[in-house]
C-alpha cells in the first residue's frame, strides 16, 4: 500500500515538473533580451580589396548623439572578424572601425537584426600624405541670424573634398622644409572665431594654420563630407562674406535667408529654395581657383550692438499671451454682466443707487409735509370753532386730542422701508439730526397748545 502510494506522488511530482517546464519556459524565453551579431572582412582597396590579416577591429555603437566602443577584435587569416550576443536596438546603430598606415577607415553602419548577423566590408587604402589629388567638389554655405547684441553672424558650411587617386591622403603634423605640416586644410576669413567641427573631424587632431586651420583627417579615395561653422563679425547693418578655398573648388553655394539684402559681386542669384524647414536665397559661383577669393555683401542687418528686442519666434508667443489676456478680460466682464448688458445678452438692471434713494426721500418728504399742515389746519379749524361756540367742550378735547396723535403719530414713525434706503444715502444721513428737531418743535408747541387750551376755555367760560 505504501509503495502504491510513493507512485503515485512520484508520478504526480513528475507531471508538475514537466507541466512547469512546458508552461513557464516560453515565457522566461519572451522576456530574454534579443541579441545579435555583427560579422564582417578587412580589405585593401589600394591592391584590388586584397583581404587583411591581423588587423584591430573596434565595434562602436550609436544612440542618438551618443557614440562609444563597446568592443574589439582581430581578424582571422582570412581577414575576417565577428562581434556576438550584441543587443538588438532599433534605435542603435553600429559601425566599425580600423587603423591602417596612420590613417583611420570606417564601415556603413548598419542596424543589427536577431535573425540575420548584420555584414559589414571595412575598406582601408595605402596612405599618403600627398595633398595633390585633393579637390573641393562642392562647398556648401549656411548664414545664420545675426546675433547684433554681440555683433556676429554664424556660418556653417559643408565642405565635400573629392580624392581623384587610388590613395588616401592622411594629414600629418610633421613633414619637410616647404610643408611643415602636411594637413588637409580649410580657410576661414582672418577675423573669424568660435570654431565648431562636425562630420569627418572624428579621431583627429585640428590645428590652427595662417589661413584658417588644419587637420590630421584621413581622405579615402572618392568623396568625404566635412562640417564645421565659425562666426563672423560685423559693424553697422552689412557683413562681408568671402571664400577662399585651399584646393580647387567645382561649385561654391551660399544659402542666405530672406530677409537679408544680398550684393551678390563674385556670386550669381539663383532663385529661393526651401531646406529643413526653411527657405532661403541660393547665390553660386563656379570653378573657383585655389587661393581665389570670392565674396559676396550682406545688408539690411539688425544694428550691431543694439540690443535685439523680439525675433518672429518671441512675437508670437507675445501675440498669444495677448490673445489669452483679452480672452480672460472679456469673460471676467461678462461673468459681472457689464460687457453682457452692454451687448443685449442679459436684461439691464437698475440698482438703487443715490439717485433713487435720493428720489424716495423726496416723494417722502412732501408726503409728511402736507400731512403735517392738513393736520396744524384741522388744529386751527377746532379752535376756531371752539371760540365760535360751535362744539362743546368734550367734543373738542376728544378732536384734539385725535388730531394731535396722529401728528405725532407721523413725526415719530420710523418708516422702516424708507429708513432703511436713505440710511444708504449720505444726503439722508446729513437731513435726519434737522427731522428730529421738527419732531421736537412740534412736540413742544403742541405741549404749549395743550396748556393754553384749559386757560382759553375758562376765559371763554367766565365771557359767556
Amino acid at each position: 500500500m505504501k509503495r502504491r502510494l510513493f507512485s503515485i506522488l512520484g508520478c504526480l511530482a513528475l507531471a508538475f515538473v514537466a507541466f512547469a517546464f512546458v508552461s513557464f519556459a516560453p515565457v522566461a524565453a519572451a522576456h530574454a533580451t534579443a541579441t545579435g551579431g555583427v560579422s564582417g572582412v578587412v580589405v585593401n582597396g589600394t591592391h584590388q580589396n586584397a583581404h587583411l590579416a591581423g588587423q584591430k577591429v573596434t565595434l562602436q555603437r550609436t544612440n542618438g548623439n551618443a557614440t562609444q566602443d563597446i568592443a574589439t577584435t582581430v581578424t582571422d587569416g582570412s581577414g575576417r572578424f565577428a562581434f556576438g550576443n550584441l543587443p538588438v536596438d532599433s534605435s542603435a546603430m553600429y559601425a566599425a572601425y580600423t587603423t591602417f598606415q596612420g590613417g583611420q577607415f570606417s564601415s556603413q553602419t548598419v542596424k543589427l537584426d536577431s535573425d540575420t548577423p548584420a555584414a559589414l566590408q571595412l575598406t582601408v587604402y595605402d596612405t599618403t600624405n600627398d595633398d595633390a589629388n585633393l579637390r573641393v567638389s562642392v562647398a556648401t554655405l549656411l548664414v545664420r541670424q545675426p546675433r547684433p547684441v554681440n555683433g556676429l553672424i554664424g556660418i556653417g558650411e559643408i565642405v565635400t573634398i573629392e580624392n581623384t587617386g587610388a590613395t588616401a591622403f592622411v594629414g600629418t603634423l610633421t613633414g619637410d622644409a616647404s610643408k611643415p605640416m602636411r594637413l588637409l586644410r580649410f580657410a576661414t576669413p582672418p577675423n573669424a572665431s568660435a570654431l565648431s567641427l562636425g562630420i569627418g573631424f572624428d579621431g583627429s587632431q585640428v590645428v590652427t594654420t595662417d589661413k584658417g586651420f588644419g587637420s590630421t583627417a584621413t581622405v579615402p579615395p572618392g568623396t568625404t563630407d566635412f562640417a564645421f561653422s565659425i562666426d563672423i563679425p560685423y559693424t553697422g547693418t552689412a557683413a562681408d562674406l568671402s571664400f577662399k578655398p585651399v584646393y580647387s573648388a567645382t561649385r561654391v553655394v551660399v544659402l542666405v535667408p530672406l530677409d537679408m539684402f544680398v550684393d551678390g559681386r563674385d556670386f550669381a542669384a539663383q532663385g529661393v529654395i526651401e531646406s529643413l524647414g526653411s527657405r532661403y536665397q541660393v547665390f553660386t559661383v563656379g570653378n573657383v581657383a585655389a587661393d581665389k577669393q570670392d565674396s559676396l555683401r550682406l545688408t539690411g542687418l539688425p544694428e550691431a550692438g543694439e540690443k535685439s528686442y523680439l525675433d518672429a519666434r518671441a512675437l508670437t508667443i507675445f501675440a498669444i499671451i495677448l490673445a489669452l489676456l483679452a480672452l480672460a478680460s472679456l469673460l471676467l466682464y461678462l461673468r459681472r454682466g457689464n460687457i453682457a448688458t452692454a451687448l443685449g445678452l442679459i436684461p439691464a438692471t437698475t440698482p438703487a443707487g443715490d439717485g433713487a434713494v435720493a428720489l424716495l426721500s423726496n416723494e417722502s418728504d412732501k408726503f409728511e409735509a402736507g400731512e403735517q399742515q392738513r393736520l396744524l389746519n384741522e388744529l386751527l379749524s377746532l379752535e376756531s370753532a371752539h371760540a365760535a361756540g360751535k362744539l362743546t367742550e368734550a367734543e373738542i378735547k376728544q378732536r384734539d386730542r385725535a388730531i394731535r396723535q396722529q401728528l405725532r403719530t407721523i413725526l415719530a414713525s420710523e418708516r422702516p422701508l424708507i429708513a432703511d434706503v436713505a440710511s444708504k444715502s449720505r444726503a439722508a444721513a446729513t437731513e435726519q439730526p434737522a427731522n428730529a428737531g421738527d419732531v421736537s418743535g412740534v412736540q413742544a408747541g403742541d405741549e404749549t397748545r395743550e396748556e393754553a387750551a384749559p386757560e382759553q376755555s375758562k376765559s371763554s367760560g367766565g365771557r359767556r
